[in-house]
């Protein structure tokens, strides 16, 4: 009698506790909402996960810094402003310093490459205290950065001697300063506005950005180097994550890490090309594409960087390490 009003007991207590609240979670993109990344990776990942998770539950893009500027996203997740967020980790540094290995020129060409490195490291455990705070939905990064110049193409390092340029990283800015240059700091929807100023003389970048903000008009000059490449992460806050039923997270298991990367990379990698071939039949934009002989001295010129990155970090032999194994997989 006592076991049957305790099973009963139980069952009552079990359809009167509450469920778990169905609610939106937002997703953070500083981007505009037809950038590339707000619109062909941010929104089709929401539209293919939304269909799946529990009744209620949904994701919902909050594109244009509604929710904070560029460099707050990581922290916008961290304290739950943002549920997702669209992340450079290299824009606050000191954060994630591992994850900046693939800012190294050579390292990366496309963003396949990038993916790879990254995601290696991460599965095997090299960058697991820089997420610990995080439900990391993919980790990838751009294709290698080509140089967007104003009056003249940037052929050879001399040719950015005493010019200033749009820097992506505060490494960014240590990379120029081997050949010459020096970066500024400029938020990407001032690009244009202050290379068509002068205040800036160029920029590194990708070709997605090159179309967005129309710099074909203000820099139509393109050379193909592969100077630096920037990491990208979308993650999650993870008590947002812990709250989800199990079959909700079960869905985020399976659109997360290498796979999702991996699709990342490809939408990446096909309209960086996509664009490229666009721009190449644009009689206005000139494109410099350098031979063996030519990218020899770029690489000289830069041969100092490896060591630059290894003695910015906290932990230098964590750092050689990381660097090791992200060399191995950038040349496999």
């Amino acid at each position: 009698m006592i076991k049957t009003l305790l099973k009963t007991g139980a069952l009552a207590l079990t359809l009167i506790a509450p469920m778990a609240e169905a609610r939106e979670m937002r997703v953070s993109s500083f981007e505009p909402p037809q950038g590339f990344y707000s619109s062909k990776i941010l929104q089709a990942w929401i539209d293919e996960i939304n269909p799946k998770l529990s009744a209620g539950n949904a994701f919902r893009l909050y594109p244009g810094s509604i929710l904070g500027a560029p460099p707050a996203q990581a922290e916008l997740v961290k304290a739950g402003v943002a549920d997702v967020a669209l992340v450079v980790p290299t824009y606050t540094p000191g954060l994630f310093p591992m994850t900046g290995v693939v800012e190294i020129p050579g390292l990366v060409q496309s963003s396949a490459v990038g993916t790879d490195i990254l995601n290696t490291l991460a599965e095997e455990g090299a960058l697991e205290k820089e997420y610990a705070d995080y439900k990391v939905i993919a980790l990838f990064t751009t294709p290698s950065y080509r140089f967007f110049m104003t009056d003249a193409a940037a052929e050879t390092p001399a040719d950015l001697d005493n010019l200033k340029l749009r820097t992506p990283s505060k490494f960014g800015s240590e990379l120029f300063g081997m050949v010459g240059a020096s970066g500024v700091g400029i938020p990407a929807p001032q690009v244009y506005e202050n290379l068509e100023r002068g205040v800036v003389q160029g920029a590194v970048w990708v070709m997605d950005a090159y179309r967005t903000f129309r710099l074909n008009e203000v820099a139509p000059y393109i050379t193909t180097a592969h100077f630096t490449a920037s990491p990208m992460a979308v993650l999650m806050n993870k008590r947002a994550y812990d709250s989800l039923p199990d079959a909700d997270k079960a869905v985020l298991d399976e659109m997360s890490g290498r796979a999702t990367a991996e699709w990342i990379a490809g939408v990446v990698d096909s309209t960086d090309a996509e664009i490229e071939a666009a721009f190449r039949d644009d009689d206005n934009v000139t494109f410099v594409d350098l031979d063996a002989e030519a990218q020899a001295a770029w690489d000289a010129a830069l041969t100092g960087a490896p060591a630059a990155w290894v003695a910015a970090q906290p932990d230098a032999s964590q750092a050689e390490l990381v660097l090791e194994r992200a060399t191995a997989v950038s040349a496999r």
